[in-house]
């Protein structure tokens, strides 16, 4: 189902479904729209692939049991029977005693900016002539790009039998190259709601000058250094540092690292959410359709609060829901999607200048929790690892595992740059706006041979 459906459309089709239910309470979710991918290897596309689809979800409950199903079939019989199986399913579940009620109406209608056209339905020679600059520039250097050239938006509606209704579209783009020399590669990645800010001629030439930095990197030995993180390797640590501990359930069943009102992090560094701040990708609402609040995480390195859901938010008394479900029950529960870290005063050659001996880091790769209610990461540096002596980046090093706390990396930062930049996390569809960071110590535990 390529076609856009509309606001209109969406929200009948859902309610039309909620007169089929039976159950206490009902929700039912639309997520509709196409994505839209060039990939790119050994300086030309290889592969050129669009996916359309839609998927109407249905939650029933049944006092505390509940029950969910979904389907991409939309015909109306098929529509039907997805409601029926929704509350079969929710009969033969065990009672979930926290669970309380689905969210009630939002107070107000939520508005938000129509998405670039452009974007939403880009075609494939529109991102063809993108993929062409960096693998012709590539090329010209005798180097070897690959990546890939995606855009596509969403359709999002949901609805509820207690009077919730709620509706998005929304566009993005990113592009993403790896260029490769004969001992080194160079990244580059540039994420947008609108196609036409993406310059392919600035990620060819920025991933092009790491790659031919990277040649011929020495053997150093690890241990703990000076490191200044650029805005790739800021946004894969922040990632994960959010998902294991900025959410209300981590901080219910004591695994997240978030101790409210105490500084855990340098006074630098302030971190909020906030899915309506048009500098990211907008995200109004959460999978449940409530309104996303701005949530002020970190307040110069104090821990202000967490993210909430209906669900987690029941759960204890006097805590409003602030709109971050992902939808899923389990042991993620909510976590936040639209991270912001207030930039500094510096910039990056003002850090690599304040550097003795240190490491310039372009992004972490592979990387994994160890310890959740500490933010212990594992991870590897990738695509451009250069030692800094005296101020000057000195040349290439073979990149390094680390194992690191996220939190104390970030209670070590000394300076942040003036400049932000929006990354993508978890696979697309939402963005981090971060600077870089010069941080005092990062450890790393092993050396690789590459």
């Amino acid at each position: 189902m390529s076609e856009i459906v509309g606001k209109e459309k969406v929200l009948k089709l859902l309610q039309n479904m909620l007169s089929y239910s039976s159950a206490d309470q009902t929700e039912i979710s639309f997520m509709g729209g196409n994505t839209s991918l060039t990939r790119f290897a050994n300086n030309y596309i290889h592969q050129n692939v669009t996916e359309n689809n839609t998927t109407v979800k249905v939650r029933s409950i049944f006092g505390q049991k509940i029950g969910t199903a979904s389907s991409n079939n939309l015909a109306p019989e098929a529509l039907k029977e997805l409601v029926a199986r929704a509350e079969e399913l929710a009969h033969l579940q065990v009672d979930d005693p926290e669970f309380k009620s689905l969210p009630g109406p939002n107070p107000s209608e939520i508005t938000t900016p129509e998405p670039d056209e452009t974007t939403y339905s880009a075609s494939a020679e529109l991102r063809a002539n993108g993929v062409a600059v960096i693998c012709r520039k590539s090329a010209e250097k005798g180097l070897t790009a690959s990546g890939a050239f995606r855009t596509g938006g969403s359709e999002i509606g949901v609805v509820n039998s207690l009077g919730l209704t709620a509706y998005h579209r929304g566009a993005n783009s990113d592009l993403i190259t790896v260029i490769m020399g004969e001992s080194g590669s160079g990244y580059a990645d540039r994420l947008s709601p609108t196609i036409a800010a993406i310059n392919a001629e600035e990620i060819a030439d920025e991933a092009i000058g790491k790659a031919l930095r990277s040649q011929n990197p020495r053997a150093l030995e690890p241990g703990e250094y000076e490191v200044i993180l650029e805005e790739y390797a800021v946004g894969e640590m922040l990632q994960y540092i959010s998902y294991l501990g900025m959410g209300a359930l981590a901080l219910q069943e004591g695994r997240s690292f978030m101790q409210l009102d105490r500084l855990l992090m340098s006074p630098l560094i302030t971190i909020y959410d906030d899915g309506s701040d048009p500098q990211g990708l907008v995200n109004p609402f959460d999978a449940e359709g409530v309104a996303r609040q701005r949530v002020n995480l970190i307040e110069q390195g104090i821990c202000k609060a967490v993210v909430y859901d209906s669900y987690t938010a029941n759960r204890e008394a006097g805590k409003q829901n602030t709109g971050h479900s992902i939808g899923v029950q389990g042991d993620m529960g909510p976590i936040p999607l639209n991270l912001f870290m207030e930039p500094g005063d510096s910039s990056k050659e003002e850090m690599v200048k304040q550097t003795k001996r240190g490491l310039w880091v372009t992004r972490f790769h592979y990387v994994n929790p160890l310890i959740p209610n500490k933010a212990v990461l594992t991870g590897m540096t990738r695509d451009g690892t250069f030692l800094i002596e005296d101020g000057e980046i000195v040349g290439p090093v073979k990149n390094f595992r680390f194992t690191q706390s996220g939190v104390e990396a970030l209670n070590a930062v000394q300076s942040l740059t003036q400049t932000r930049r929006l990354q993508g996390a978890w696979g697309g569809g939402v963005g981090y706006l971060v600077p870089a960071l010069k941080i005092a110590r990062f450890n790393f535990n092993s050396a690789t041979e590459f």
